[in-house]
């Protein structure tokens, strides 16, 4: 099957700042644009392949780190974010086109990976850890690394307190260590065969996440105020409403007020995924 890729229609957009409490604001650009012919075909190569990657099959996309961008390609078209400059975007899409036409000349030697990225559900993670916020992984909350293990963003082995899985099913032990269930994790193997010593040093070197937002949730309309950020890191900690409305001194009424206001500028709709937002870009 042949296939030539190539690309139009490029665009760069600014956004921002973002900021966190006390920090300064950083610019943020992204870019997309549109592929010559469909690039369907490509993706489980892309999955199989690139890092961080995790594909989907509604709307069908791969999602993937290329060279520190967040990159989402779709059959039609790619989105990237982020990048330094207007300047950067032009570069690095040439890069990534020849960076995935690379791909395709060898695809015939890649085993393709078609198996659907299926996030786990942080509550059931939760249960397989201390609860301590014991700071081991290199996360401040376990509420905030069961966030990132659910999207495959850290690996089970960063968590000295997990018990060790049966395959890829995790017991959940009660206080006698006798098993009261169990939690299935679709862990990606490539992330999985660590010697020890590369298993110790995960555990202390998570590497530290750039206050930038992440491309999945689109570009912020606006920064997020301090005091959001306040109740999106309560959130963090698995606070409910009702908690943060009486940890911050304000209403329950101002609180849900916040949340809205935090998921309609990050482009998302559930608590879970502004969780995975706030830690991946350190503000829990």
């Amino acid at each position: 099957m042949k296939l030539r890729i190539g690309y139009h229609s490029l665009a760069a957009c600014a956004d921002g700042p973002v900021r966190q409490a006390g920090k300064e604001g950083v610019f943020v650009v992204g870019a997309s644009f549109f592929f010559e012919e469909s690039v369907k075909a490509l993706l489980p190569y892309i999955n199989a392949v690139a890092e961080r990657a995790e594909l989907f099959d509604s709307p069908p996309m791969v999602r993937f780190m290329y060279k520190g961008v967040f990159c989402a390609v779709y059959p039609d078209r790619c989105i990237a974010s982020p990048m330094e400059s207007r300047d950067h975007v032009r570069n690095f899409a040439d890069d990534l086109i020849a960076y995935l036409s690379d791909i395709w000349s060898r695809h015939e030697d890649i085993v393709p990976n078609h198996r659907v990225f299926k996030p786990g559900a942080v509550p059931q993670i939760l249960k397989l850890l201390s609860g301590t916020n014991c700071g081991e992984c290199g996360l401040k909350t376990c509420m905030a690394f069961a966030a990132l293990l659910a999207r495959q963003q850290v690996h089970p082995d960063q968590c000295p307190h997990m018990t060790r899985p049966l395959a890829q099913t995790y017991p959940v032990l009660d206080a006698d260590g006798s098993q009261v269930s169990q939690v299935i994790l679709h862990i990606d193997g490539r992330q999985g065969a660590v010697d020890e010593p590369q298993a110790k040093e995960k555990k202390t070197a998570i590497p530290a996440v750039a206050p930038v937002r992440d491309p999945e949730t689109g570009l912020l309309p606006e920064p997020l105020t301090n005091r959001e950020l306040e109740v999106l890191s309560l959130m963090g900690e698995g606070q409910t409403n009702p908690e943060i409305s009486k940890r911050l001194g304000i209403s329950p009424h101002t609180v849900k007020s916040h949340v809205v206001h935090i998921f309609n500028k990050l482009g998302i709709n559930h608590r879970t995924q502004a969780v995975v937002w706030a830690a991946r870009n350190g503000v829990i």
